[in-house]
């Protein structure tokens, strides 16, 4: 078992050591995702989830001009400079290099491969998401849900249809061939549950479809997880054959894998069984549904906890897990409560159902540990979640790939850093082997359907210029990454206390 130093006094100033010492060659890094970012995307879902009329209301406003990331790439390369990071997750939107299906847009793989050597000039590491939220509108075109002719090259239907998964390998090949001497990491899907769980249960990502009842998620739900996961190991197995160059000379040629949404899930009542298994039934939904399969070959199709269904043709296509995390979520029993006999104590949720947390008999998280997403910061789940998923597949490298807060105040930012990183130290230092810290948002962004108002960026975004600046959280994450860890002085200043600094 690694054992990492509690007190390592390292670097001149002794009065101020550094009492969590992260691991030689940990990663630090910040994220983004193309259409949160670049603007000015007609091409895809997301797009069409925006404006037609069908889907009014569902999202808060348009992604419009987004951030202009677009155009100003290499301003936000010198930001990850600035910050000191050497990785940078980002996205190729596959709807602007193919945007009709078989037809390559050589404009936009130009402008992604001066991206990527802006990254590299800078000596950061990129690693590139294939698929983060969006795709063509050619391949569910949200125009024709019913796709009543059945499929056609202007519209695939969506991922039950087979051809897709091969087309998200095909994009992902060609990317592969492409970028492989500069890109040697890839992950292939950004939160597919999440993706499922948005899109196909809650209806507030495109498709927006509601499957409530058992027979609706096994008829309209279990289809589209085994067509992801189809496409991912496609895409897999796709990019392994086309990188074949050693971008940075590690002799790692390509680690393809993917990310994972998953919250610290706890029961309501942890001596009640029947809280107990309704919280591990939504957390095998949410947080193991896919990595079951692409790790381990399993499919829990009728969401009871346990995986039952075989699939070789899946299992061991992951060199690296990227975990994604943001908040505790209570979960109570309730027969009858769609779709898992569990209320989660989401107020969002409730919400749409007319409940509150008080009516449900949910805890009420402490006012300043609520974010601008209404849920609750929960700092020592980050580091709880690192075993439970070394544990389950072992031998698979993790990495966090996101881990963020919803907060315009740029303490409350700097304090929920140095927090989820203190409880993941510990988590290394007991053995989990996590290799890296990529920060959810480098800068502001269009957030799906909540639209602009969430702000994650460590960098804020002024949306009448689209200039960024720095707040208190990239300052403050800018000297953990020169540390490669946290020094006294930032312990003292921001990683003390039970709760976050109050909402201002």
């Amino acid at each position: 078992m690694l054992l990492l130093p509690l007190l390592a006094c390292t670097g001149p100033d002794a009065e101020d050591p550094i009492v969590y010492a992260f691991p030689e060659g940990f990663r630090w890094g910040a994220a983004s995702a193309a259409h949160q970012i670049e603007g000015g995307n007609t091409n895809n879902n997301w797009y069409q989830f925006e404006t037609l009329p069908a889907f009014a209301g569902l999202t808060a406003s348009p992604s419009g001009e987004a951030v202009q990331g677009y155009a100003r790439y290499e301003d936000d390369a010198d930001l990850l400079v600035e910050l000191g990071a050497d990785v940078y997750r980002l996205s190729i939107e596959w709807s602007r290099v193919e945007p009709s299906r078989g037809t390559w847009d050589e404009a936009e793989w130009a402008h992604y491969r001066a991206v990527l050597e802006a990254l590299r000039a800078r000596g950061i590491e990129p690693m590139v998401t294939l698929h983060h939220f969006t795709e063509p509108i050619w391949v569910q075109d949200l125009a024709d849900l019913e796709c009543a002719g059945g499929p056609t090259d202007a519209n695939l239907c969506g991922w039950t249809n087979p051809d897709v998964p091969a087309e998200f390998a095909e994009f992902s090949a060609e990317a592969a061939l492409r970028f492989g001497d500069l890109v040697d990491e890839w992950t292939t899907f950004n939160e597919p549950g999440g993706y499922l769980l948005s899109g196909y249960l809650g209806g507030i990502f495109p498709p927006g479809e509601f499957n409530l009842s058992g027979a609706d998620i096994q008829a309209n739900v279990i289809p589209v997880a085994v067509g992801l996961a189809d496409g991912h190991a496609a895409a897999y197995a796709a990019v392994k054959a086309a990188d074949l160059v050693d971008a940075d000379g590690d002799g790692v040629v390509a680690r393809v894998g993917f990310t994972n949404s998953i919250q610290w899930i706890t029961p309501v009542d942890p001596d009640s069984a029947e809280d107990v298994a309704a919280a591990a039934r939504l957390q095998s939904l949410y947080g193991f549904i896919f990595p079951d399969a692409v790790v381990l070959g399993l499919l829990d199709r009728d969401l009871d906890g346990v995986p039952e269904e075989v699939h070789p043709e899946w299992a061991n296509t992951t060199d690296l897990l990227g975990y994604q995390y943001y908040f505790r979520l209570f979960v109570k029993a309730a027969d009858g409560f769609p779709p898992l006999d569990a209320i989660p104590c989401d107020p969002a949720v409730l919400t749409i159902i007319g409940m509150d947390l008080e009516s449900v008999g949910c805890p009420e998280p402490h006012p300043d540990d609520v974010t601008d997403m209404s849920n609750e910061n929960y700092s020592p789940g980050l580091g709880l979640l690192a075993p439970v998923l070394a544990a389950r597949y072992p031998g698979v490298p993790l990495r966090v790939t996101e881990a963020g807060i919803a907060t315009d105040n740029g303490r409350r930012r700097a304090e929920s850093i140095v927090r989820e990183l203190m409880g993941l130290h510990t988590a290394i230092g007991e053995g989990a082997p996590v290799d890296g810290y990529i920060h959810w948002s480098l800068t502001d962004n269009f957030e799906w359907a909540h639209g602009f108002a969430p702000r994650f960026g460590l960098y804020s975004v002024d949306f009448a210029t689209y200039d960024r600046a720095p707040n208190e959280g990239a300052d403050v994450f800018a000297q953990v990454i020169a540390d490669n860890g946290i020094r006294q002085s930032v312990l003292d200043a921001y990683g003390k206390g039970e709760h976050l600094s109050a909402e201002e």
